[in-house]
């Protein structure tokens, strides 16, 4: 198994040699200003060669991020037929929507991603969109036509726009159309939507040091920021134990039951001791030491809890922190892969193994679901070079365009930060990553 691991490794290596960081189609690293860093993460739209196949949008995503970040990626992903999404704790049940509000709830998702696509618009320089023909021009390619869809609401009506207040404004006026009404003819507005927060309760499930970290550094974490229990959603992982069998050369059990979650982590499974014929490899160990210090149970887990508070005590440890995990995240892809011994083998299989779970899916839906017509993927965008790879040669597909979501803003003023001290800072850290993959190579 170590030799096939390895192997993959190797042929990993080589696609991701192809991308220097500051060319990944997956994530990038700007100075929008002189005081301002931020960290984008793309959606590449891929469209197949057949006509008849879903359009496929790879949504790439970081496990904490700026709140704004979840909120943005909420309204794009809910817009489309089927989202696939990432989860070794298995899927969430989905909430199944009141047929009465049916309508209203399509109507407040559409209007969510107008507002979306009109920011986007304005962070790349064009003014304020006030008419739908505006927001279908600020994008490109298939995307035109999910914006075209999004601009009548769930009865049928135009969704009006406006900009008076200098910022962008939509409404639907209801199942009626006209203005005023109550029920299912009362106006929905956009500014109304986003006056309103849903406070979710934390999953005690998803605690842990990614968790941790976020609070410490003023982010969100992603499984607290992202509502996963949409009809539409589907997990497209495997499980914990899926991915402990593939790492000790043992049959695959089938998917859990849909709404169904494991608790089981890999340190509480029995092993036999080192030593004997049956030992666990060293990747099984390798494992059970990233989802131990994932899940928040195990010493190094805690005391980097602890850590994280203490940095993120103050503005300018914050910022600093949030410039050195925006450069790492950059290149995690190439460095988690370029690992040495077991953590290189081990993230090779929670990378490709799982993402043959995406393209099961993908084909499935293909197969079985001819009124699909668009499916966005949301996984982690170190995923996505293989991903992406394994749908231009298995499925036909290519890609077509990408759009740019800000995940991390870092206000270097705000935080009292010099930006010459921490361009030197970053420069430094380029210097020990690109140093770090020279020596793996």
């Amino acid at each position: 198994m170590k030799r096939i691991l390895s192997i993959a490794v190797g042929s990993m290596l080589g696609v991701s040699a192809a991308f220097a960081a500051e060319d990944s189609p997956y994530l990038r690293v700007i100075s929008p200003d002189d005081s301002t860093m931020r960290m984008d993460l793309a959606v590449r739209t891929l469209v197949p060669s057949d006509a008849s196949r879903p359009i496929v949008h790879l949504v790439g995503a970081v496990h904490i991020g700026d709140p704004s970040y979840y909120t943005d990626l909420q309204a794009y992903l809910d817009v489309h037929d089927v989202v696939l999404y990432e989860g070794v704790g298995g899927a969430r049940p989905p909430v199944p929507e009141n047929e009465e509000r049916r309508a209203q709830r399509a109507t407040e998702r559409r209007l969510k991603f107008l507002k979306f696509v009109a920011d986007e618009a304005v962070r790349e320089g064009a003014p304020t969109p006030t008419t739908g023909h505006d927001l279908i021009e600020s994008q490109e390619g298939s995307t035109r036509t999910i914006v075209e869809n999004a601009l009548t609401d769930g009865w049928g009506n135009a969704i009006e726009m406006n900009s008076d207040d200098g910022s962008f404004q939509a409404i639907s006026l209801g199942a009626d159309g006209k203005p005023g009404g109550q029920g299912e003819n009362a106006d929905v507005l956009l500014s109304d939507l986003l006056a309103t927060k849903t406070d979710r309760p934390l999953d005690p499930a998803a605690a842990g040091l990614q968790r941790d970290m976020a609070h410490a550094l003023g982010l969100e974490f992603q499984l607290d920021g992202i509502d996963y229990t949409q009809e539409h959603w589907r997990n497209s992982d495997l499980s914990i134990e899926q991915i402990q069998a593939a790492l000790a050369g043992d049959p695959i059990p089938p998917r859990r039951p849909a709404g169904e979650r494991t608790t089981t982590t890999p340190d509480k499974r029995t092993k036999p001791a080192k030593g004997n014929a049956e030992a666990a490899s060293d990747v099984e160990e390798a494992a059970d030491a990233l989802f131990g210090a994932l899940s928040g149970d195990s010493f190094m887990a805690k005391a980097m809890g602890v850590l994280m508070k203490m940095v993120g005590a103050s503005k300018q440890g914050r910022a600093m922190v949030k410039v050195m995990l925006a450069d790492t995240l950059t290149n995690a892809d190439e460095l988690l892969t370029s690992q040495e011994g077991a953590l290189g083998e081990l993230m090779t299989v929670l990378t490709v193994d799982r993402n043959k779970a995406v393209i099961a899916d993908m084909q499935a839906i293909i197969a079985n679901e001819p009124d699909v017509r668009s499916v966005a993927i949301f996984y982690g965008a170190g995923h996505f070079m293989d991903l992406e790879i394994q749908f231009v040669e298995q499925l036909g597909y290519q890609w077509e365009s990408t759009l740019w979501v800000p995940a991390m803003t870092i206000d270097l003023e705000e935080a009292g930060l010099d930006a010459r001290q921490v361009e030197g800072f970053r420069k430094i850290m380029k210097r020990a990553i690109q140093q770090q993959l020279k020596n793996a190579g």
